[in-house]
């Protein structure tokens, strides 16, 4: 059952990443929508999954669809390194270097905002 689950979501998660880079506007050579689209996943996942959803003890099957199918398929490491492969062998230094930066350190930054954002929620915590 847990694979038709993860298999499920991985659809959706996969056709909302196809959808959303399909729509995207292009900025030259510098792969845009992969840079949101991962990073919008490291939030939603640290938000979602590991705070809010974990916190307030939702079935396992959806948080297992929602983590590993929907946001797994929705980011993609492949995609990160393919991009960076093109603008490697196209000469493209200075935004290799900018998407790899903002891949990683976005990446984290947008992990622990979703952290930070999933705990207050939880915690019932508002300014």
């Amino acid at each position: 059952m847990n694979i038709l689950i993860v298999f499920i979501f991985g659809i959706l998660g996969g056709w909302s990443r196809y959808e959303i880079n399909t729509y995207l506007p292009k900025v030259g050579n510098f792969p845009l929508a992969t840079l949101l689209i991962n990073l919008v996943g490291c939030y939603l996942f640290t938000f979602l999954i590991k705070n809010y959803l974990m916190q307030k003890n939702i079935h396992e099957k959806l948080i297992l669809g929602l983590g590993t199918g929907f946001i797994g398929a929705f980011t993609t490491f492949s995609s990160f390194m393919l991009d960076s492969d093109n603008l490697l062998v196209a000469g493209h230094y200075g935004q290799l270097t900018l998407y790899v930066i903002l891949s990683i350190f976005g990446g984290l930054g947008a992990a622990i905002l979703g952290m930070y954002h999933g705990n207050r929620l939880v915690g019932g915590k508002h300014d």
